[in-house]
């Protein structure tokens, strides 16, 4: 008789395969709400890479929390000392740098700091004639130093002038991901829990998969509904139009020279002796910069159908089907205006099939590709390995029906 852990680990080792992903890095991300157009749209996905994945095979994803790439980034930083100290701020003087942040704060695009001292030169000219050549230095000098490079980043860009941090983003947008999407190619599943196989011990935790949802979002796997569905038959057929992997890196708040020297040495520099901040607490065991999500698995257009061969109560039946909105397993996609549709309907032997469909063109995130620290700063042999052979296939597909169409 499975669990709902066996289930979950079947599931994911089926999934995994069908979507053309790699166990060494593959996570299964839920729930799976859509992410819609608008004003939100770009926070709303930048989340998902903002997030700090847990190890397990399944993170139950939430966009808020204190375990995030940003803010754990930004202290990281402050627990640095770079080679030389430079007091930009000193050295031009209180009232000109608040100017100055002002001014770069307002630009339309954030320059880099490889264009910070020309830009600096160019507005002091201007506006502080007298510290034009002294600033313009300074910036070179930082230039020669990761850490001070990536201090100034956040100090002068990314942070207004009464301390506050700017919204943070990466490289790539929603519009962005969304024209990829729509050329992306289609994707077919079909799983049977009587031949599911649920040994991930060679996957990127070891086996660790925890923190997943019962049958529907926010339900318990040990609830007597879940337990029920899970020890009975279980097929799963899903097809989706679109299906892409979409690779992304931090935006010019992130300096991976900066990152990679704090990776690289343990102890002394560049590493404060008076800051709380150590590698232990950041790279280590326990650290809050452990793992990064390199790319998202995002589908649109999907139809996907579960059945059960449990029999349900009557009672059970009003359960789940009051419960829809939620989504239910595997995706949890929730029902949002006319994106998705959820619906459980019953035969007369109380057996259940669940039918989730969304719109063509409407993304949904499944998952995520995780690297380690070792890897995402580039210390690990074979970090790309898990990183883009994903991305390859999906490239070796789509050369393969062009030539077939030709």
């Amino acid at each position: 008789m499975s669990t709902f852990l066996d289930l979950q680990n079947g599931w994911y080792n089926g999934f995994t395969q069908a979507m053309g992903q790699n166990v060494n890095a593959f996570q299964i991300i839920e729930p799976a709400p859509p992410i819609a157009s608008g004003a939100a749209a770009n926070s709303t996905l930048w989340a998902y890479y903002n997030n700090i994945p847990p190890l397990s095979l399944t993170q139950q994803f939430m966009a808020s929390g204190g375990n995030q790439f940003y803010s754990n980034y930004r202290e990281l930083m402050s627990a640095l000392v770079p080679s030389r100290n430079i007091d930009v701020q000193g050295d031009i003087g209180a009232d000109n740098f608040k100017r100055w942040q002002r001014y770069v704060q307002n630009l339309a695009t954030f320059p880099s700091m490889n264009q910070i001292p020309t830009l600096f030169r160019n507005w002091a000219m201007i506006n502080a004639p007298k510290v034009a050549n002294i600033g313009s230095s300074d910036y070179a000098a930082i230039l020669l130093d990761p850490i001070a490079t990536a201090q100034n980043e956040l100090t002068l860009i990314y942070t207004d002038v009464n301390g506050l941090p700017v919204p943070f983003n990466w490289s790539l947008n929603y519009d962005d991901m969304t024209n990829q999407l729509k050329g992306a190619n289609s994707r077919n599943i079909s799983f049977d829990s009587n031949s599911m196989d649920t040994n991930v011990s060679t996957a990127w935790t070891k086996g660790s998969n925890a923190g997943f949802f019962g049958l529907w979002g926010g339900s318990t796997t040990t609830s007597s509904i879940s337990e029920q569905f899970a020890a009975s038959h279980v097929t799963v057929n899903a097809t989706f139009t679109n299906v892409l992997v979409f690779a992304n890196t931090p935006g010019l708040w992130y300096n991976s020279g900066a990152m990679g020297l704090a990776f690289a040495n343990k102890t002394g520099n560049p590493w404060s002796p008076q800051s709380s901040i150590n590698w232990e607490n950041t790279f280590g065991g326990n650290g809050n910069l452990q793992r990064f999500a390199a790319n998202l698995i995002i589908a649109a257009g999907m139809t996907v159908t579960v059945k059960s061969d449990a029999v349900y109560s009557t009672l059970d039946q009003q359960t789940i089907t009051s419960s829809g909105h939620s989504g239910f397993w595997p995706f949890y996609s929730g029902s949002s205006g006319s994106s998705v549709t959820n619906t459980a309907t019953f035969d007369q032997q109380g057996h259940m099939t669940i039918t989730t469909t969304s719109i063509a063109g409407v993304p949904v995130v499944l998952g995520a590709n995780i690297l380690s620290v070792s890897q995402f700063v580039g210390h690990s042999a074979a970090p790309a390995a898990a990183m883009f052979s994903a991305a390859k296939s999906f490239k070796a597909e789509k050369l393969a029906l062009a030539d077939e169409m030709a």
